[in-house]
């Protein structure tokens, strides 16, 4: 939670305070995955199937990292997107945003720790939310 309030003060000092708060409620959002694991109870992959360079002890799908690259990452990454205006820094930040939530979910599987579909479906699932709050910010910025 930590990286969620770093990423929340930068946002509101360079960009605003509507941007700011979104991101916590982003972070809120891996409640979801919180519970899709509780109710899903896929087991992670196991050292007699995969190598497993890291353990994990509660259930691996979807992929809760995965899950929150793609939720506060993509939301940086929009909110980067749509308000720096130098084309150089936008689209090198972009670039390393989307390379860092691509080598998270390659992490995770290389560790041993998740199925590809773990990681595709925290991506997936991440993705539908993140999209909710986009639809959102756009139309409380068309409204106010």
């Amino acid at each position: 939670m930590l990286v969620v309030v770093i990423i929340g003060i930068l946002v509101w000092w360079r960009i605003g305070r509507l941007e700011a708060i979104l991101i916590p409620v982003a972070g809120l959002l891996t409640l979801v995955n919180t519970a899709l694991k509780l109710a899903i109870k896929r087991p992670r992959p196991s050292a007699d199937l995969v190598q497993v360079l890291s353990r994990e002890q509660d259930n691996g799908f979807p992929s809760g990292h995965a899950f929150f690259a793609i939720v506060i990452l993509g939301l940086l990454a929009y909110f980067i997107l749509i308000n720096v205006k130098n084309h150089t820094l936008r689209t090198v930040v972009l670039v390393g945003l989307i390379v860092l939530i691509l080598l998270i979910g390659t992490s995770r599987v290389y560790l041993g720790v998740h199925w590809p579909s773990d990681v595709i479906g925290g991506y997936l699932i991440g993705g539908a939310l993140l999209t909710a709050l986009i639809w959102f910010h756009q139309a409380w910025k068309a409204h106010h």
